[in-house]
Formats: structure tokens, C-alpha cells, sequence
């Protein structure tokens, strides 16, 4: 299913998926940044989602309006995100596989390792009694099942999906996202065996905040990098934030329910200047692939850094840290060209011809 033709980019908002990609590097690998921290940055996955839904509106929502079946679109997202999934998975089986060898003691035991593997391969989550599923071998993968849920959700209402419709989800959302808050005292909940439904709750709220911009922005767009900037800069101080115990609550349900929403529509009405375009165009087509695979391959990585080389705990990590995250836009680009887009393609030829 092919995404309507003319349909225009948002380049600031690639910017803002680019530094919700780095932070949540810099938060799951932290040897690399020194004394930085950023606890906050777990919101980049309700940012992912906002702007998923945005992008998932423009891209499909006319097609699907006009008769496109809703299994060919899930086939089309399937063979959007599967491929590098099952790459990330592979990453991580490496390492669990390595843990095993060198401690045979430890968390990674051979039957959690066939759990990971039976449920990751199917996108089965944690739950009650499981041992291990396909995160504990690439972390941030949880995040992509209440993804494809909210996307079947959205195709399989579009014929009803008007403005009532949209608000009656996001407020049912956004009230759980509230009770989620409150009960854990924080949002970084939803991939936890007893707390799924939170992980749905994050996903049908933003998704549905991001379907509602652009039924409300529509297309238009205003060269300002100023603004451009600013909007990313802004979202990436919200992620990078510290807010003290007594008003996190409030910091993160703000974040997610108001100000990403709004940022979403400042970024995607104004545009950087052509050469901040090209950079953020390619760096958020990358961050897909740097968010698979960051986590893994800072598990291959770690264990060895003492034999190869000091990383220091002060600043003078940071050139390291940059240097890592240079990495992982390469990797994540070599990726894109040698395996991504090829698999895709040959996908593309094999479940969706017919659709064309």
C-alpha cells in the first residue's frame, strides 16, 4: 500500500524524532555520556507515537478513506517495522548468548533465551509468569506492539474517525495515562508483565493527539528556521529535563498530554532552511534504525570497554559519547542500504503486488 503521492515532508518534525532518538540513547547506554542523565527521556516514546500518528494520518488516511483494505495497510506497517526488529533481535540474542557463556549464573539462562526468542519473533510482550520475551533481548521494542494496535485501531475506524471520535479516544487515553501517573508515579510504565495496558494507554492517547494535528493543521507550511529550531530545541529540553520528585508528576503528564501536542503542531506548520532540512530529513529517517539497535549493541560493547579502553566518568566522556552516536547513525545507515530497504522492498514484491 503505497503512501498517497505528493504528499509533503516535515522535515522539523525528523528533527524532533532525531533527538528523542539520541536521548534514549544517552539514557540506555550512559557510559558513553559521563555525568549526563536523562531520566525524563523515556517520553521520547509517547513523542514517537504523536508524531507516528501524524505522519500515519497524512501518509494513509486518504487511501484508507477511499476503500484501501485495512489488511494490506497492517502489511504495509508490518514490513515497515518487522525487518529491523528482527535485526535488533538478533543483536540482542548475540549478547544474551555471550552472557550465558561467560556467566552461567547469571539472569541469562538457556530457557529464557527460547522464551525471548519464541514470544520476540511474534511481538508477544511481558506477562505474568514469562521468563523473558523479545526485550530483554532489544529493550526498546516493547514499543512496538501498542504501535501496530493503535494503527489497526485508526484503519479500522477511519470511516467513523471524525473529530468526536478521535477526542472520545484521546480522552479515554489520556485519563489512563493520568491513572498510570498517579499509581506508579511516573510514566515510564507499559513494558512491566502487570502494566501493558499502559503501554496501550501511551500509544492511543499520542497517536490519536497526532491523528487530531493534522486533521486540524492540514498540509500548510511556513519556511522559519527560527521557529523550526525552536521547537526542536524546546522538546529536546523537555526530554533532557530534571524535574524534582515533588512536581515530576506534573512535569511529565504536561509534557505528553499539552506541550508535545502543541510543539507537534508548531513543527510541522514551519520548516528549517534547506540545508537543517537535509540534515534532519536524514537523521530522522535513521532514527528508527537507532533506536533498534542502539541498545543492544551497547550491550556487545560495554563489557569490553575495560579492555580496550577507559571511558572517563567526568565530561571527557562526552567526545566518546559523540562518537557513539555518530556510530550508530552509520550503522543505522549502512543498515538502511545493504538491509532494510533491500528486505523491504523484496516484501513489498512478495505481499503487497497485488495491492498496488
Amino acid at each position: 500500500m503505497a503512501a498517497v503521492e505528493g504528499r509533503r515532508s516535515y522535515r522539523t518534525l525528523d528533527g524532533m524524532r532525531a533527538v528523542g532518538a539520541f536521548l534514549v540513547v544517552m539514557r540506555h547506554v550512559p557510559v558513553f555520556f559521563g555525568p549526563i542523565r536523562v531520566p525524563e527521556s523515556f517520553l521520547a516514546v509517547d513523542l514517537f507515537y504523536l508524531v507516528s500518528g501524524f505522519v500515519v494520518a497524512h501518509a494513509y488516511g486518504e487511501r484508507l478513506r477511499s476503500g484501501a483494505s485495512l489488511w494490506t495497510f497492517m502489511k504495509t506497517r508490518l514490513i515497515r517495522l518487522y525487518p529491523l526488529y528482527l535485526f535488533g533481535l538478533g543483536l540482542g540474542l548475540i549478547a544474551a548468548l555471550i552472557a550465558v557463556i561467560t556467566d552461567p549464573t547469571g539472569w541469562w539462562q538457556p530457557y529464557k533465551i527460547v522464551e525471548a526468542i519464541a514470544t520476540g519473533l511474534v511481538l508477544i510482550p511481558m506477562f505474568p509468569g514469562l521468563g523473558a520475551s523479545g526485550s530483554a533481548l532489544d529493550g526498546p521494542t516493547w514499543t512496538l506492539l501498542p504501535e501496530l494496535v493503535v494503527n489497526f485501531v485508526y484503519a479500522a475506524l477511519i470511516k467513523v474517525m471524525n473529530l468526536w471520535v478521535i477526542l472520545a479516544i484521546m480522552l479515554v487515553g489520556g485519563a489512563l495515562v493520568i491513572h498510570g501517573e498517579f499509581n506508579a508515579g511516573t510514566l515510564d510504565i507499559g513494558y512491566n508483565p502487570t502494566d501493558q495496558w499502559a503501554a496501550i494507554a501511551r500509544a492511543g492517547y499520542s497517536f490519536f493527539a497526532g491523528v487530531l494535528v493534522f486533521k486540524l493543521m492540514g498540509t500548510a507550511e511556513k519556511l522559519s528556521p527560527l521557529i523550526a529550531w525552536g521547537a526542536v530545541a524546546v522538546m529536546g529540553l523537555i526530554l533532557a529535563g530534571q524535574p524534582g520528585d515533588d512536581i515530576v508528576s506534573y512535569y511529565e503528564l504536561a509534557a505528553v498530554l499539552v506541550a508535545f501536542p502543541l510543539l507537534l503542531a508548531v513543527g510541522a506548520r514551519f520548516e528549517p532552511g534547506p540545508i537543517t532540512s537535509k540534515v534532519f530529513s536524514y537523521i530522522g529517517l535513521m532514527s528508527y534504525g537507532i533506536y533498534i539497535v542502539h541498545q543492544p549493541i551497547g550491550h556487545l560493547l560495554e563489557p569490553h570497554l575495560h579492555g580496550l579502553f577507559a571511558v572517563p566518568t567526568d565530561w571527557r566522556a562526552l567526545p566518546y559519547g559523540a562518537a557513539f552516536l555518530g556510530g550508530l547513525v552509520a550503522v543505522a545507515a549502512i543498515l538502511d542500504k545493504v538491509y532494510d530497504g533491500p528486505v523491504r522492498a523484496v516484501l513489498r514484491r512478495w505481499f503487497l503486488a497485488k495491492a498496488a
